[in-house]
C-alpha cells in the first residue's frame, strides 16, 4: 500500500510539474529522496521516466484538433507554413479554439518557412544527441538535491530576468516561425538534458521568448516539442530496464500504470489551466516559486 501512494503521489507531482516551467524532473528527484526511495532503485528510476508518457498524451488529446490540422496540412505535402492569412481563414487559434481575429498578412512574408512540425523534428535532434551522450554523467553526479537547488535557484533568476526585460514579439503564430527560432529552442532543451532542475519547458519557453515568440506560442511550441523527446526518453529508459533483464513483478506493473493515469488526467488540467493563464499572467510568479523552493531545498540540506 505505501508504494500504492508513491506511485499515485509522484503521478499528481508528475502531471503539475510537467509543463510548468519549474522541473518535473527535479520535483521527482526530490519527493522520491524525501520519501526514503533509494536513488539506485532500477525501477523506481524507470518509474519517474516512464509516467512522462502519460503527461504527453494529456498534449496529444488537449491539443488534438491543432495537431490534426498541421497533419493534415504536411499530408498534402505542406513542408512549407500556412500564411496568416490561410491561419485567420481557418479559424483556429494557437490552443485549438475558434477565432477569427488572428493578423492578416501577405503570402509573400512567410515565403519558405517550415510546417511547425518539421520544425518540432528539427528542434528535437540536439536535446535527443546531447541527452543520450550525456545521461550517464547525468545519473552519476548531476541528481542530488544540491545541483536541483542551485539550477532551481538560477532559472527563476534568469526567468525573472527576461520578463523583465521583456524581448519585442515578433512571432505570434508558431506558423510564423523561423528556421533559426526553432534551433535556438532545441538548443536550449539541451540544457534541461544535462542539468536536473532547469525545467524543459522553462528552457524551451523562455528561449523562445528570446527569440520573439510570443507567451501563447512558446508554449505551444514546447509542449509540441516535449511528444517527440520525451516519448524517446520514455522508450529509451523501457529498453534499458528490459535489456537489463531487471524484468517487472505484477505489482510494479500495476504501480505503472496508476502512475501513468493520473498523471495524464493531472497534466491534462494543468495544461488546460496554464494556456489560460499565460495569456493574462507573466512568468514571474514561477520564478519566485523555483528561488523560493531552492532556498527550501538548501535550508533542508544545511
Amino acid at each position: 500500500m505505501t508504494e500504492l501512494w508513491f506511485a499515485i503521489i509522484l503521478g499528481i507531482v508528475e502531471g503539475i510539474t510537467e509543463f510548468l516551467p519549474i522541473s518535473s524532473t527535479g520535483h521527482l528527484l526530490l519527493c522520491q529522496q524525501w520519501m526514503g526511495i533509494s536513488m539506485d532503485d532500477s525501477f523506481w528510476k524507470m518509474f519517474a521516466i516512464f509516467i512522462q508518457i502519460g503527461a504527453i498524451l494529456a498534449v496529444v488529446v488537449y491539443f488534438r484538433d491543432r495537431i490534426f490540422q498541421l497533419l493534415k496540412r504536411s499530408g498534402r505535402g505542406r513542408l512549407v507554413a500556412a500564411t496568416p492569412l490561410e491561419i485567420s481563414a481557418s479559424g483556429t487559434s494557437a490552443d485549438g479554439s475558434s477565432t477569427a481575429t488572428l493578423p492578416v498578412s501577405s503570402p509573400s512574408t512567410q515565403a519558405g518557412r517550415y510546417s511547425p512540425l518539421v520544425l518540432v523534428l528539427i528542434a528535437t535532434v540536439p536535446g535527443l544527441v546531447i541527452g543520450f551522450l550525456t545521461h550517464k554523467l547525468v545519473e552519476q553526479y548531476l541528481e542530488t538535491a544540491r545541483v536541483i537547488a542551485i539550477v532551481l535557484f538560477v532559472g527563476g533568476l534568469i526567468m525573472a530576468l527576461i520578463e523583465y526585460l521583456r524581448p519585442a514579439v515578433t512571432t505570434r503564430e508558431i506558423e510564423q516561425m523561423t528556421l533559426w527560432q526553432a534551433i535556438g529552442i532545441g538548443c536550449a532543451q539541451v540544457l534541461a538534458a544535462v542539468f536536473p532542475g532547469t525545467s524543459r519547458s522553462a528552457a524551451t519557453i523562455m528561449a523562445g521568448m528570446v527569440a520573439g515568440l510570443s507567451r501563447a506560442a512558446a508554449a505551444e511550441f514546447s509542449f509540441f516539442l516535449a511528444i517527440p523527446a520525451m516519448f524517446a526518453a520514455c522508450g529509451y529508459s523501457l529498453l534499458k530496464q528490459i535489456r537489463s533483464h531487471a524484468g517487472m513483478t505484477m505489482q510494479q506493473s500495476l504501480l505503472l500504470a496508476v502512475g501513468t493515469i493520473v498523471s495524464f488526467l493531472v497534466a491534462w488540467i494543468v495544461i488546460a489551466g496554464f494556456m489560460n493563464f499565460i495569456r493574462k499572467h507573466s512568468f514571474v510568479p514561477f520564478a519566485v516559486y523555483r528561488i523560493v523552493l531552492a532556498a527550501v531545498v538548501f535550508w533542508a540540506l544545511w
